[in-house]
């Protein structure tokens, strides 16, 4: 994704002032094109990878700027920086469209007014600070207070918000005055009458679920995946596969080589690694060229600085380590694949209410218990009792259906921060594409039968019938069990084995994690502990703000082992404070 800056500001001097200043530290990564357009009160600068989709169009007392692919459907075609003008700033007064794809783009009339937009589920982040005379948008709040009219303060909402859903809440963040534009929403601002958020696209509830037989969902949940793979990637064009050793990316790769397309995977991971193991093995099925990252974790400590600086906690701070791909990336072809959220309705079953939900495994954030304890009382005790209200408010208000309110609530909050997070990391390298960002798909998605999808039912029977060669080879879920979708009788033979033996096993620890997430994750590895060390100095820092007696049990000094039961769910809220203390040294 680009990391981009675009503001309206009449004071022509304070605007050129501050579009200089931002050119000069907008880039987030090195090697970088640093690129701007400037027509009126408007000003729009960007640092994006060379091979970034980019189109832009200035005319008179206008400008239009798309980072990224808008396609509007039915095919593959991409809408111009000219065609989006037209279609968000119409003669006739009509409601601002929608597009598939990753995209953003910004959308400016001198007479009309600004017109701000993302992808359907808002994962391209869009961040705004506006008045009734001034708007500045960027994909990083990071700048906005190189603007004078913009101060960076704490907002206590924000961080409220942020420590118990693990995502923003109704788009506040860190810095007072700043709100992170919502899912499905675009933003319009007109000089003297200031900014308001639009729905724009919200995944439909079905009245009732698509009907038929299995084999029936099977068809159309198939046809759906192929049409997305059909539409977002270009055709007769070399592309990238963020290959896994899992079934999302092995059933895209099975699409990629209906179409013909050549394409070269890139996985993760150590070459001992189970994940690594499982995707070599689809490569050599595929005979595509493979290439594996080995992930540094002498980088964790720059990592961490650079998502605390630019992210500041709007995507977690979980998913630091995915910078380190970006120079991977960039020997891809200019677009990568990436079976990012593909998943969403494809997991286990989640309780339908609300303290369960919050209560269960998949809640990243803090409990209000805890926060009780963390945050200063004087400060804070309100707010917590506000935002958690309004937290259960949002979270009955997700959807109509029982069914499927957990699955809405945490795809508009912590899937949207978490795993939604990664592409903005990922463009730098190589421009993500994402098929579950497929009107079509999604509708297709949440109309089918929960007995259908749940624990990824069709999905695996869509490789077993379709790709039948990719089946056969193991596949990584992210546990030991790594059985294909069509064993063998040897393999078979060997995975009851495995089974029988497992309990024997969990007594004798095992001397190497070959688990990739199960390593990546332990807040305990080397990786994280340096995090830890390069975050203490500013600890302090939060002494106004929290108990710092209960901060040190929450994040112990660097030394101190943490104790975890599973590598990949524990230490979340750890390391939240982590980026948190990072953050604070330029901003506390």
């Amino acid at each position: 994704m680009a990391n981009f800056i675009a503001v309206v500001d009449r004071n022509g001097d304070r605007r050129n002032r501050f579009l200089q200043t931002i050119r000069n530290e907008i880039a987030p990564v090195d090697s970088l094109r640093i690129d701007s357009v400037e027509v009126a009160d408007f000003g729009a600068v960007w640092a994006v990878s060379e091979r970034a989709p980019i189109s832009a169009a200035t005319s008179t007392g206008a400008s239009t700027v798309i980072w990224g692919d808008a396609i509007p459907g039915p095919g593959p075609e991409r809408l111009d920086a000219t065609r989006l003008y037209a279609a968000w700033h119409p003669r006739e007064r009509r409601f601002p469209r929608a597009f598939d794809g990753f995209y953003a783009a910004v959308c400016y009339d001198e007479m009309k007014g600004l017109v701000v937009g993302a992808d359907l589920l808002g994962l391209f982040p869009v961040y705004y600070a506006a008045t009734a005379d001034v708007i500045i948008v960027g994909s990083s709040p990071e700048l906005f207070r190189r603007h004078p009219g913009f101060p960076a303060e704490l907002s206590r909402e924000g961080l409220t918000g942020l420590l118990l859903v693990h995502a923003p809440l109704d788009g506040r963040v860190l810095l007072s005055g700043v709100q992170r534009l919502e899912a499905g929403h675009v933003l319009r601002w007109r000089e003297g009458k200031g900014a308001s958020e639009v729905l724009q696209f919200e995944i439909p509830v079905p009245s009732q679920s698509i009907g038929g037989s299995f084999d029936d969902h099977l068809a159309i949940l198939d046809a759906a995946s192929s049409d997305a793979i059909n539409r977002h990637l270009p055709p007769n064009e070399n592309v990238g596969l963020m290959l896994t050793g899992g079934r999302d990316s092995r059933q895209i790769a099975g699409y990629l080589r209906e179409r013909g397309d050549k394409f070269r995977a890139l996985t993760l991971g150590d070459a001992t690694d189970l994940e690594v193991r499982c995707a070599s093995a689809v490569a050599r099925r595929l005979d595509v060229p493979h290439s594996v990252k080995s992930l540094d974790y002498s980088e964790f400590p720059a990592n961490a600085e650079r998502q605390a600086k630019w992210e500041q906690l709007g995507s977690g701070f979980l998913n630091l380590h995915m910078w380190s791909a970006v120079g991977a990336l960039r020997e891809l072809p200019p677009r990568v694949v990436s079976g990012y959220l593909r998943d969403i309705r494809e997991i286990e079953p989640m309780p339908s209410k609300f303290d369960d939900v919050l209560g269960g495994t998949r809640h990243r954030g803090f409990p209000v218990e805890t926060l009780r304890r963390l945050l200063k009382r004087d400060l804070f005790d309100e707010l917590i009792v506000k935002q958690e209200a309004r937290l259960r408010q949002v979270y009955e208000e997700a959807c109509v259906l029982d069914r499927q309110r957990a699955t809405r609530f945490f795809l508009a909050h912590d899937w949207r921060s978490h795993a939604g997070g990664v592409p903005w990391k990922l463009s730098f390298g190589s421009w993500p594409v994402l098929p579950i960002l497929d009107r079509a798909l999604l509708e297709v998605l949440f109309a089918l039968p929960d007995e259908s999808l749940f624990n990824r039912r069709a999905e695996e029977e869509i490789i077993r019938r379709r790709f039948p060669d990719l089946a056969r080879v193991p596949v990584d879920r992210n546990s030991y069990d790594t059985l294909p979708l069509l064993p063998s009788p040897a393999q078979r033979i060997r995975h009851r084995l495995g089974a029988a033996l497992e309990p024997i096993r969990r007594r004798f620890p095992r001397r190497t994690e070959r688990r990739y997430f199960h390593r990546i994750y332990d807040i305990n590895n080397p990786g994280w502990s340096a995090v830890r060390r390069r975050a203490e100095p500013h600890r302090e820092r939060l002494g106004g703000l929290m108990d710092m007696d209960v901060l040190r049990k929450l994040v112990p000094p660097p030394g101190e082992t943490i104790p975890i039961e599973h590598k990949v769910r524990d230490g979340v809220g750890t390391k939240e404070l982590l980026g948190l203390m990072l953050w604070s040294a330029d901003h506390l």
